[in-house]
């Protein structure tokens, strides 16, 4: 299937973005690649953010051995530009790795900084929060030594070298005697994996927040670089349970986006089923949830009940309920049934309308109005700056979504399926719940649309893949249900079957990192309902991979395994 898309995309990025005397190398789907000095990522990323009100999607790194560090900063153009993406690239040396932090230019940077410098040592000069994110504060000292250095008072000056006292988990000393400073975490059930949240109070309202993670990583990216592109697909769905169809196709675009892909209609078509198909049930999931922490115990159930209707749909498509293992190079590996599709369709729009049901429910209830509107506030600058995605951004009136800004990864051209984005202005909680109610109805008339056109007609469902090129690199966008999803990958210079490189961002690593910023102000009380809006997603799934250390050999670890393992080494 073809897309209309901005005509020259190489000729606007060379007169409008493109700085004199460097490199650009145009890749799929209007992406372009530019390659700048490292002490010209500030330069650039002023251009970009101030001017053209580009979007950040990602800023990482990638590791060329000998070579150096490959800084890579991925931007969105597509509010100015139909679905320009441009991947700014910057060469630093491995002896010594600096480059300088963008996070005063736009916030949303701090978060990728830190990782950078934490996994590969690139050191960001001039970052706002040089402490420790995804390490333990007190790395590399000892982790639960319980000593705080003498004289330390939780203060980092701007001056101040990197010593340990940077690494220390609070920057809320109590000033006042009526104040008071709680911990959340690492494990609460209110929140089932593992984070800490510090709130400083007064009284009852949150005067200060801060937010520590980083307690389960599991080496995703790893793993998908030691077992192949076809392989990866397993692998990626398990980033997230719930997300696990998003996740999918991210994964299979980007490396699609590797080469020349052909893929059939019929199988866009199925792709963009079940990613909507997932989109429902974890919305459907999520306003469960938020239900139940504010005590309406009848929406939980009457949510959680309309949710069993699409997990059977997804079951029966796919033979799964969680991870769908259908996604594949080219295609999809499984057909939908004419029979099928018409049976499910007559289950959606039914579920749409139960769903409108639901909004009129949700949208005038007195425990839902008393308990969420007004709660977290996020104003659509604090949302741009933070680098918000998902509900969580079109909650504060921005209309971004990759469906719509980057479409052709799934059947989402409005000239082929009908649907349309959803924003809200009360930019709090209230606003978050009420959005994703109505995508609850959006995404059963795409959902609807899909099953008609299959159930009318036939075709192939996957074209066989070719080669990867070697030392090629994309991008793979897709709008999981918590905000958009992003994937890297570079192709290997000597291996096809291997990519040399991937890095995946997801939407909950953008919103998670602006949950302190929503919490300020808040009630004591408001506090999991504010967390929980965002849709936190951390650990996901609980999977290890073990590597013998002496022959080097590899294998995984089930839960019941990684129990009993826990349970013997508990008792030594």
């Amino acid at each position: 299937m073809k897309f209309e898309g901005a005509p020259d995309i190489a000729e606007y990025v060379k007169k409008e973005i493109y700085p004199d005397g460097l490199e650009y190398v145009p890749l799929r789907e209007n992406r372009v690649a530019v390659r700048v000095a490292p002490e010209d990522l500030t330069k650039v990323a002023e251009l970009f953010v101030k001017k053209y009100e580009a979007r950040l999607i990602h800023a990482t790194a990638v590791d060329l051995e000998f070579k150096g560090f490959e800084v890579l900063h991925i931007y969105d153009f597509s509010k100015k530009r139909d679905r320009l993406v441009v991947v700014v690239k910057a060469l630093v040396e491995k002896d010594n790795p600096e480059i300088p932090s963008i996070a005063n230019i736009t916030w949303q940077a701090a978060w990728a900084e830190k990782e950078m410098k934490e996994l590969l040592g690139i050191n960001p000069l001039g970052t706002p929060d040089p402490r420790h994110q995804f390490l333990p504060y007190e790395w590399p000292n000892p982790v639960e030594s319980g000593s705080i250095p003498e004289g330390n008072k939780f203060e980092t000056p701007a001056s101040a070298t990197q010593t340990k006292e940077m690494y220390l988990p609070l920057r809320m000393p109590i000033e006042e005697a009526y104040q008071s400073l709680i911990p959340i975490g690492p494990y609460h059930p209110g929140v089932i994996e593992g984070q800490i949240v510090y709130v400083k109070v007064e009284g009852e309202q949150v005067v200060a927040a801060d937010i520590k993670t980083g307690f389960h990583h599991r080496g995703i990216m790893k793993l998908i670089e030691q077992r192949g592109y076809n392989k990866g697909a397993f692998i990626a769905e398990r980033v997230c349970g719930i997300c696990s169809a998003a996740h999918g196709l991210a994964y299979i675009t980007c490396t699609e986006n590797l080469y020349e892909a052909e893929v059939p209609d019929r199988a866009l078509y199925i792709r963009t089923l079940l990613v909507e198909l997932n989109r429902i049930h974890s919305h459907l999931l999520w306003i469960g949830v938020v239900a139940d922490v504010i005590g309406w115990k009848t929406g939980f159930m009457l949510t959680w009940g309309l949710r069993e209707r699409v997990m059977d749909i997804i079951e029966a498509i796919t033979g799964n309920r969680v991870n769908y293992g259908i996604w594949r190079m080219g295609g999809v590996s499984r057909d939908v049934s004419q029979e099928l599709a018409e049976k499910a369709k007559r289950t959606v729009d039914n579920l749409k309308e139960e769903c409108a049901k639901l909004l009129a429910l949700v949208a005038e209830h007195p425990v839902v109005k008393s308990r969420l509107i007004g709660v977290g506030p996020l104003t659509k600058a604090q949302a741009f700056d933070g680098g918000a995605v998902g509900p969580v951004a079109r909650a504060s009136n921005w209309k971004i979504d990759v469906r719509a800004d980057n479409p052709p990864h799934a059947i989402y051209d409005p000239k082929i399926v009908s649907w349309e984005v959803i924003t809200d202005d009360h930019c709090d909680t209230y606003g978050r719940t009420l959005v994703r109610v109505k995508e609850l109805l959006v995404s059963c008339g795409i959902v609807s649309q899909c099953l008609e056109y299959l159930a009318k007609t036939t075709g192939e469902i996957r074209i066989k893949p070719k080669s990867v090129p070697a030392g090629a690199e994309a991008v793979g966008l897709n709008e999981a249900p918590r905000g958009e999803l992003a994937y890297y990958i570079r192709a290997s210079d000597t291996d096809a079957n291997l990519p040399h490189s991937i890095r995946i961002r997801t939407p909950s690593y953008r919103n998670n990192a602006i949950i302190p910023l929503m919490l300020v102000g808040s009630n004591l009380a408001d506090v999991p309902v504010v967390m929980g809006s965002t849709d936190q997603c951390l650990a996901c799934t609980d999977r290890v991979e073990v590597i013998n250390e002496k022959d080097g050999t590899r294998k995984s670890l089930t839960w019941d395994q990684l129990i009993n393992l826990s349970r013997r080494a508990s008792r030594c």
